[in-house]
């Protein structure tokens, strides 16, 4: 039985930006008071469940995103 999921997700902006610093990082949970907002972080297990692979719909279009055999994740279109 194959198991697909889609999950859907937008964000404000596309733009590169620098590594996020650990203070940016917020994880689920009790919220903490901050001196500014933090990047929400999701756990992998909570996307994939016991999927390899995802469906993200972005602007349109559907992006595919898989756990490979090395527990690496790769992103396409």
């Amino acid at each position: 039985m194959e198991v697909r999921i889609i999950i859907i997700r937008t964000m404000s902006t596309l733009a590169a930006s620098p590594p996020l610093r650990d203070s940016e990082i917020s994880s689920p949970g009790p919220r903490h008071l901050s001196a500014g907002p933090a990047i929400p972080c999701l756990q992998s297990e909570e996307l994939f469940g016991k999927a390899r692979e995802i469906l993200i719909q972005h602007a349109g279009g559907f992006y595919r995103l898989r756990l490979t055999q090395a527990n690496k994740l790769i992103l396409t279109k």
